[in-house]
C-alpha cells in the first residue's frame, strides 16, 4: 500500500507522547500487558518514536499477558498499583510528581477516561497537545448497577461526579474523543465538541465468514467480556435456562473474568446448568479467541452501559450473528434485524425470544451474518488509531 505524504512526513520526525491508560504487570524487570492493549501500542508506535506509558504497575510472579519488550521506543513511568479507582486517592501525590516530571520532556499527552487524575494534564501540560479519550461512562454504570445499595451508589456517584466535572474542565483546549456517540452527546451540554469513535482492534487475520455455516437445534451460544455486574451476564444465563428447555442440547460458553464471576457460577449451580454452561476465564490469545468465535453459532451481549463494545465487532468479523442490548453506539452503527438483533435491558424473556427467533429463522440468521460481516470491515484498528494519533501530533 502506498503511504500518504502525511504518514511519511510524520514518521521522519522525532515525536514523543505520554499515554495514561493501562495497568501493567511486572515480573522482575519485564513488563506485560493484555493482547488488546498490545495491539493498540503496536499500531500507535508506527507514528511515534517514543511512547511513555504512565501506568500503575502490579508486580507478580507469573502472568498470561504479553511482554512489551519487542515494541521499540516504549518507556515506563511506574505508578503504585491501585485495586480500584477510589484507592488511587492515597497515591495522588505520585501522580502530581509524574506529571511535573513528564511535562518537562513531552509535548503530547493522551489519557483514557476513566483514569485517575488525568485532569492534572490541564495544569502541567500548559500550551501543549492534550488528547482526552472518554472510553466509558462510570456514572451511567453506577446508576444502572442492580447490585449496589442506594448508599453505595450515592457515595460512588459523589466521587465520580466530582472527578468527571474536573475532567470536563480539563477538556477545555484539549482534543476530545469518545467511544460511542451517546457519550459525545452528553459532553455537548458542557459545550465540548467531542469526536465519537468506534473502538476496534480488528486486523486482517480477524475476518472470516463461513458461508456454508448453518444454525441447528443444538445451538452453541457465546459471551465474551468482563464478568462484572454492569455486563448483564446473569440475564444471558436466565435466558439460556429457558432455551435449554426447548433445545436440550444447547450450550453456552462464557469467556472472561471479573469480580462477579463467583455469583454467576452460583447462579449456574442453582439452575443446575453446570453441564451446559462453561466458564473459560480470560483468553488473551487472539488466535484462540477467533477459533472460539468461529466454533459458536450466536453471540450474546446484555450489557447495561458501554461506549462502543469491541467484542461485538470481533464476533461479527468472525461470522457470528449478534443479539445485544441497544447499548452505546450500537443503535447508531447497526440496523436492527439487518446487521444485529436488539433485545431489551435486563429482560431474559426478550433474549430468549430473540435467540429462539434466530434458531428458527434460517434466512434471517444468514442475512445477519453476511450483512454484519460486510459492515464491520469499515472498522479496523488502523482506521481507529489514525483518527486519534496521526492527526494529533502538532
Amino acid at each position: 500500500m502506498k503511504k500518504e505524504f502525511s504518514d511519511i512526513y510524520f514518521q521522519e520526525r522525532n515525536k514523543k507522547i505520554v499515554i495514561q491508560g493501562w495497568l501493567l504487570h511486572k515480573i522482575e524487570s519485564e513488563y506485560y500487558i493484555p493482547y488488546t492493549q498490545l495491539v493498540y501500542l503496536k499500531e500507535i508506535s508506527k507514528y511515534y518514536d517514543q511512547i511513555c506509558l504512565l501506568s500503575p504497575v502490579k508486580k507478580t510472579l507469573k502472568t498470561k499477558y504479553r511482554s512489551l519488550k519487542n515494541i521499540k521506543g516504549i518507556i515506563i513511568y511506574d505508578l503504585p498499583f491501585n485495586k480500584n479507582y477510589l484507592s488511587a486517592i492515597k497515591n495522588f501525590f505520585y501522580y502530581v510528581k509524574a506529571f511535573n516530571a513528564l511535562s518537562k520532556e513531552y509535548d503530547i499527552y493522551y489519557v483514557r477516561f476513566p483514569n485517575p487524575f488525568g485532569w492534572l494534564s490541564k495544569i502541567f501540560f500548559i500550551n501543549k497537545k492534550r488528547i482526552i479519550h472518554f472510553v466509558g461512562d462510570p456514572i451511567d454504570v453506577i446508576k444502572n448497577n442492580p447490585n449496589f445499595s442506594k448508599t453505595k451508589k450515592n457515595i460512588l456517584l459523589f466521587f465520580f461526579r466530582f472527578e468527571y466535572l474536573i475532567y470536563i474542565w480539563a477538556c477545555k483546549k484539549a482534543t476530545v474523543f469518545t467511544n460511542g456517540h451517546h457519550i459525545a452527546d452528553k459532553l455537548k451540554k458542557y459545550k465540548i465538541n467531542a469526536t465519537p469513535l468506534v473502538s476496534s482492534t480488528l486486523i486482517e487475520e480477524d475476518f472470516c465468514l463461513n458461508i456454508k455455516k448453518e444454525i441447528t437445534e443444538s445451538p452453541k451460544l457465546l459471551y465474551v467480556g468482563g464478568l462484572r455486574t454492569a455486563k448483564g451476564v446473569e440475564t444471558i444465563i436466565f435466558a439460556f435456562s429457558k432455551i435449554i428447555k426447548k433445545y436440550p442440547n444447547a450450550k453456552l460458553t462464557i469467556t472472561g473474568e471479573g469480580e462477579f464471576e463467583k455469583e454467576l457460577k452460583s447462579i449456574v449451580l442453582k439452575k443446575k446448568l453446570n453441564s451446559q454452561i462453561s466458564f473459560l476465564g480470560h483468553i488473551d490469545s487472539r488466535e484462540k479467541l477467533n477459533k472460539l468465535y468461529r466454533s459458536h453459532d450466536i453471540f450474546l451481549f446484555a450489557s447495561l452501559s458501554e461506549g462502543s463494545p469491541r467484542v461485538i465487532l470481533e464476533a461479527m468479523a468472525n461470522g457470528l450473528p449478534v443479539i445485544s442490548t441497544p447499548v452505546g453506539s450500537l443503535p447508531i452503527i447497526f440496523e436492527n434485524e439487518k446487521e444485529i438483533i436488539f433485545a431489551n435491558f435486563k429482560n431474559e424473556n426478550d433474549f430468549f425470544k430473540k435467540i429462539d427467533q434466530l434458531i428458527q429463522q434460517k434466512k434471517l440468521y444468514q442475512k445477519l451474518r453476511i450483512n454484519a460481516f460486510k459492515k464491520v470491515q469499515e472498522y479496523t484498528i488502523n482506521k481507529f488509531i489514525k483518527k486519534i494519533f496521526l492527526l494529533n501530533r502538532e
